[in-house]
């Protein structure tokens, strides 16, 4: 799917609108519908409250936000790493994913994704929380150095791509492993069902 190409006109009415910049969600939404467009939320996250409220919280305000000027059923999303009760969301430097991975390191996290699929039509919200149990093998500096070498950790909650290198730490999953890429396809089919949209019809 190139990302580049689409350019949808605001005030149209649109069947999916995923309102997110991630390549990784569009990528796992193109696998079971190609009929949707992305309209980045441009909005400035924040933290407060449990992490589960945060998220859902997030995914709420990244959907309301685009429906302000798109027409249709708006997904909005948002994930991050839960250890020892510390969020961790995306690392703004590479010694900040240096620290993320050394606090994963030997661990088990979790991993939460707010999911909010709205229906402008109907005027109808429904939101989830998904969760996912990681666990990492313990992690070396050498190859904690190596993995930030390869620039995989950029715009990832945690510090680590479980569909890339990052693989290569994780010992143990329970639950969706879609999740941990950011967005679970199972929990949005379902939500999707509550606004009257069927993919797998």
């Amino acid at each position: 799917m190139n990302l580049a190409s689409i350019q949808p006109s605001p005030g149209e009415s649109h069947a999916l609108v995923l309102a997110s910049a991630s390549a990784r969600r569009a990528e796992l939404l193109g696998r079971i519908t190609s009929g949707f467009i992305i309209v980045p939320s441009e909005l400035e996250e924040w933290t407060s409250g449990l992490p589960e409220e945060q998220v859902v919280s997030l995914a709420k305000a990244k959907a309301h936000a685009v429906a302000g000027a798109y027409r249709g059923v708006i997904i909005g999303a948002d994930t991050v790493v839960v250890v020892d009760e510390h969020v961790l969301g995306k690392p703004q430097s590479g010694a900040e994913a240096r620290a993320m991975l050394m606090q994963l390191s030997g661990k088990e996290h979790r991993v939460l994704t707010g999911l909010c699929v709205l229906s402008t039509d109907r005027n109808d919200a429904h939101v989830a929380c998904e969760e996912t149990k990681v666990m990492f093998r313990p992690l070396s500096e050498q190859e904690i150095g190596s993995y930030l070498d390869t620039g995989e950790h950029w715009d990832k909650a945690g510090g680590y791509a479980i569909q890339g290198k990052g693989a290569a730490f994780v010992s143990g999953i329970h639950g969706d492993y879609f999740n941990v890429m950011g967005l679970p396809i199972c929990r949005l089919v379902l939500l999707l069902r509550e606004v009257g949209v069927d993919l797998l019809a």
